[in-house]
């Protein structure tokens, strides 16, 4: 798992000029050609730019044969490698039963360091609030417990110190940015590390890194899991953590939720506590604690101007999640 990744000046560089090189119709059909039918005949091309990040981007493709049929792809390119290791992880899924709502690349394209997807149209499960949400959560809930089963390895361990260590960096660069914010985030600091004493002992499992609701798309037939940038190997309670974690995030700090919106955490905690009953309820609200304690930098770092309205609500859920850890009896 990526745990702290910052891409370099040279990445930063190299992804802009790959960008704009893949603007163009020629390259963009190279890296597709292996996805289309063996008789399809493309007569035009056209990509656009769907998302950009200093280390990737992602540029949807249509191509339009001469009869009129078209194919739509997603091509994820980065800056260096990375792609090759989530094609190899995406390998492993399909060879060992992952579940099928995982959305998959087609194809990896070394020399443009590209991964090709069949593009998928829905609504991001977290766009959607009205009465769908909650059988929606334990559909998202059932997905990521089908896929902590999946019986690989696809990284090296990512251990709870090395999260920790990372959240604690995180507030120590907050705290040299904004020196305003030092107090609040310095209440966090005892909470955080007294729960990480408490946790309970986990079997690890393939996680993807980075659910939350703008990871999971309805199709109007299926939830499909997108993105697998984030995986990892670790203990299963932390993707469960952190889908509530940015959920609640979410129910803070948007003022357009339903009142009862809070009440869809429980939807998904309690489908994926029941479906994984080893998974540690305590370890759960660790990583839900540790993830908002993370979010509140990253937030405050987009947005320094809003920090008073961030933190105090942020750090209040962050301090009740830390306590539940501390206090829950261990699970058997």
């Amino acid at each position: 798992m990526r745990v702290g990744f910052s891409a370099s000046y040279e990445q930063r560089k190299a992804i802009r000029l790959q960008q704009a090189r893949l603007s163009r119709p020629e390259p963009l059909l190279e890296i597709v050609r292996s996805s289309l039918p063996p008789d399809f005949a493309p007569a035009s091309v056209t990509g656009s730019v769907q998302s950009m990040h200093p280390d990737r981007f992602v540029t949807r493709v249509d191509v339009r044969s001469a009869g009129g049929e078209e194919r739509v792809f997603a091509v994820k390119a980065y800056a260096d490698d990375f792609g090759k290791r989530v094609w190899t992880v995406a390998r492993m899924l399909v060879e060992n039963g992952g579940p099928s709502e995982l959305h998959l690349p087609s194809a990896y394209v070394p020399q443009e360091r590209a991964l090709v997807f069949p593009w998928v149209e829905g609504e991001a499960l977290s766009d959607i609030v009205d009465e769908r949400k909650p059988q929606l959560l334990r559909q998202a809930a059932d997905l990521a417990a089908r896929l902590h089963r999946v019986p690989i390895v696809p990284d090296a361990p990512t251990t709870a110190q090395m999260m920790v260590d990372d959240a604690l960096g995180r507030c120590d660069r907050l705290r040299i940015q904004l020196p305003e914010t030092a107090p609040a985030i310095g209440e966090l600091m005892a909470p955080l590390q007294e729960a990480f004493t408490c946790l309970d002992p986990a079997d690890l499992a393939p996680v993807h890194g980075d659910l939350s609701g703008s990871q999971f798309l309805w199709t109007g037939d299926r939830l499909v899991l997108l993105d697998l940038d984030m995986c990892g190997y670790t203990d299963p309670a932390y993707d469960a953590g952190h889908f509530l974690a940015q959920q609640e995030r979410r129910c803070l700090l948007d003022s357009t939720l339903p009142a009862h919106s809070a009440q869809w955490l429980d939807c998904f905690r309690d489908t994926y506590l029941a479906a994984m009953p080893h998974v540690s309820a305590r370890n759960v609200a660790f990583y839900h604690g540790l993830t908002l304690i993370r979010k509140i930098y990253t937030l405050c770092t987009r947005r320094p101007e809003e920090w008073t309205r961030i933190i105090p609500p942020l750090a209040a859920r962050a301090r009740a999640a830390l306590e539940v850890a501390t206090t829950r009896e261990q699970t058997a």
